[in-house]
């Protein structure tokens, strides 16, 4: 069945439009009976994709050996030992920011984080094999940009485990739509609630601003200031929605990156040997206080940037903003 096309519901067919209709029955007939001609058909498109990607596997290979030179360079300042501190930090003084991105931390760590660390480490680990398997493959020289994609292709076929990257990937994938519906409906409810609000202001619109709305406006306009009373409290109650919504994620941020500072801080001072052991667990009484004025501070912080960063802040954490524009695209697109 040939796509809707308005266009053509409006004007006489032309000869050239009716040729054009034959020629796209003919393609969908021909594709019914033997659909490899779709395959074919779409194999220029894959071979410029393949191209795009061979181009851009230097500068990815590049810069991971740049990050890995970074990770060496910091490893006698003990990074896995502070790292928890530094994320607790960050999340009791800025987490409010990235309210998306949070929210699908905590989601991954209820769904199952062990389950998405073992996928990830079985595609590196797949990875790397299928690295060294190419490196180790020399071809013969003046050989073809075509023969050498078949040649490494094949090598790394060799190579990896198609059962090990078949599970990983689903398994990422699972966690990954678990993590969207989680945030989709978390975030459904702050819309529903916006609503709510906005229907509540509506009642008292109509009854005030109406009147000199209809007094202002000339009577050929009037059917328009009901719609625009209505969606202008709901944009409204949303709005507060919203930023309720963050208030709380901020306050959620702090208290958790508090009780991390907390936790974390301890248990790497023991481990550079500025501690015997932890002094300070948590049914001890000052574990709770010390975690509520550090998240009181926190808080206070946030609330006094306007849940934002100062610039030279914003520009080194521009890497989380990207993902929590991509987590806010995801949410919305899906």
């Amino acid at each position: 069945r040939l796509p809707a096309r308005p266009e053509l519901d409006r004007m006489p067919p032309t000869k050239e439009t009716v040729v054009q209709d034959r020629g796209l029955m003919e393609d969908i007939d021909a594709v019914r009976k033997e659909p490899w001609l779709f395959v074919q058909k779409l194999g220029p498109y894959f071979t410029k994709a393949a191209d795009g990607l061979e181009m851009a596997v230097p500068y990815i290979g590049k810069a991971s050996e740049k990050l890995q030179d970074v990770w060496k360079c910091v490893q006698p300042y003990k990074p896995m030992v502070w790292g928890p501190t530094v994320f607790g930090i960050i999340l009791v003084f800025f987490g409010g920011r990235f309210l998306t991105t949070v929210a699908a931390v905590e989601a991954v760590r209820m769904i199952g984080f062990a389950n998405l660390k073992s996928h990830t480490l079985v595609l590196w680990d797949n990875y790397q094999k299928a690295r060294e398997a190419a490196k180790k493959d020399e071809g013969a020289d003046g050989e073809t940009k075509e023969h050498k994609g078949q040649r490494v292709a094949t090598v790394v076929l060799k190579a990896v485990d198609p059962q090990e990257i078949t599970g990983a990937v689903a398994g990422v994938y699972e966690i990954m739509l678990a993590v969207v519906a989680t945030l989709r409906f978390k975030f459904a409810a702050a819309v529903t609630l916006g609503c709510s609000i906005g229907d509540m202001f509506q009642t008292a619109a109509n009854a005030y601003a109406k009147p000199h709305l209809e007094a202002s406006i000339p009577r050929e306009h009037h059917k328009w200031i009901e719609p625009c009373i209505t969606y202008g409290c709901k944009a409204t109650g949303i709005t507060l929605a919203w930023l309720l919504q963050r208030v709380m994620s901020a306050m959620h941020c702090s208290i958790r990156g508090a009780y991390i500072i907390v936790i974390a801080a301890q248990k790497a001072l023991v481990e550079l040997k500025f501690l015997d052991k932890v002094k300070i667990t948590e049914d001890n009484p000052y574990f709770t206080l010390i975690v509520s004025l550090i998240a009181m501070a926190g808080f206070v912080n946030q609330v006094a940037y306007g849940f934002g960063l100062p610039f030279p802040l914003s520009f080194f954490f521009l890497p989380i903003y990207i993902v929590e524009w991509s987590l806010t695209f995801c949410v919305g697109a899906v």
